[in-house]
């Protein structure tokens, strides 16, 4: 019975819009440094947008029931961008 209902919404979801991809990512580096008692982790998102104007651009920095991280930058063409908000769901 549980393949019935895939079957049958497969095609509808497959025939929804999908929303204009704004952004591509060029490349994702992570970098882990062991410190003795500290450990850091460095991650890098080089990302791209594909149109002028492209908004908002949206990164899940922790799941459901993760930490969040204790510090992070945002940074364009190596410079920090000032007024930056992070948006929680907890």
């Amino acid at each position: 019975m549980r393949h019935f209902y895939i079957l049958f919404f497969l095609p509808l979801a497959l025939a929804l819009p999908t929303p204009p991809q704004n952004f591509i990512n060029t490349a994702i580096a992570r970098t882990v440094e062991l410190g003795g008692a500290t450990t850091q982790v460095t991650t890098q998102y080089n990302v791209k947008a594909t149109k002028d104007g492209p908004g908002e651009y949206h990164l899940a920095l922790a799941g459901e029931r993760d930490e969040e991280p204790a510090w992070w930058e945002v940074m364009i063409g190596g410079k920090a961008v000032e007024g930056v908000t992070s948006v929680s769901s907890r």
